[in-house]
């Protein structure tokens, strides 16, 4: 329902507007691209990747480290096969371009096994920041 509401306020952007990143080709990143990809059926994986991440992976980090590590581990494991299917897309830019830092944070005190899953997963998945991820051992 809200990114329906975010796709009608993308596409009944003024198109006498002088501001790039409303319309289809003002670019591969843009507001456009992003809402498309949340809308898109094609890309279902990211909502789960989504939840997962956040309602099963870092709202349970109070009660159970571990437990909060498979949440995340899981959101990594649908945005690795949405990769797969649609490697680059503009949706798997924009959900790593914040979390580099906190990837790294999660993981730091995993145990070795899930420290070298979720750096192989993370350096695949997000090359821009692939050297922020070598430093999983």
């Amino acid at each position: 329902m809200f990114f329906q509401k975010a796709q009608n306020i993308v596409n009944n952007a003024p198109e006498a507007s002088n501001i790039s990143g409303w319309k289809t080709f003002d670019g591969v990143r843009n507001r456009y691209r992003l809402v498309e990809n949340l809308t898109d059926n094609r890309f279902t994986l990211v909502h789960d990747a989504i939840y997962s991440y956040y309602r099963k992976g870092l709202d349970q980090f109070y009660e159970n480290e571990e437990t909060a590590r498979a949440g995340v581990m899981a959101a990594l494991n649908y945005l690795v096969v949405l990769n797969k299917d649609y490697p680059n897309s503009m949706i798997m830019q924009f959900f790593f371009q914040g979390k580099s830092n906190e990837l790294v944070k999660i993981f730091n005190r995993a145990n070795q096994d899930i420290k070298v899953q979720a750096r192989d997963m993370l350096v695949k998945l997000d090359i821009t920041n692939a050297k922020d991820y070598k430093d999983l051992k």
